[in-house]
């Protein structure tokens, strides 16, 4: 019975060694709008201006906000402190809805289209419009973004 003891306190003892933010993010949040209007299902993904491969992506809710979580890391624990390219999309995959059957009597063999549901300059940080924005330790990182439905 005595080695079940060590091994159930050596278990919680290391449990409690684990910081409760490894990836060492900060709370990011803000809301997307379209011609002043809240939007939702919008994809908002921070992209690392240094090319380092770091990102953060969350999804606008019916009101239009997110909260931005880094991959790996638990749901809206933010984004690593850092210089970031933003991209928006809201899109929908022809056929993503259909089963199997119906899937391939409307599609068949061709490519499914893509559906934008706001202008794809938004989906390229470098056609976006869009400034990069600096994710900061000790501030409030709340980012806002206004797009227009004109393209």
């Amino acid at each position: 019975m005595r080695p079940i003891l060590v091994i159930i306190f050596l278990v919680i003892f290391c449990v409690g060694c684990v910081p409760a933010n490894p990836f060492d993010t900060v709370h990011v949040e803000g809301v997307v709008t379209c011609d002043g209007k809240p939007m939702a299902e919008v994809h908002v993904v921070f992209v690392s201006a240094a090319n380092d491969g770091n990102s953060a992506g969350g999804v606008t809710d019916s009101s239009g906000k997110y909260k931005l979580t880094t991959a790996g890391a638990p749901y809206g624990t933010g984004a690593i402190p850092a210089l970031y390219n933003v991209t928006l999309s809201k899109i929908e995959v022809e056929g993503a809805n259909l089963s199997e059957e119906e899937y391939k009597k409307q599609i068949g063999n061709r490519q499914p289209k893509t559906i934008h549901f706001i202008p794809e300059k938004y989906s390229c940080p470098e056609a976006s419009g869009i400034e990069p924005v600096k994710v900061e330790k000790g501030k409030k990182n709340i980012f806002n973004f206004n797009i227009s439905m004109n393209r």
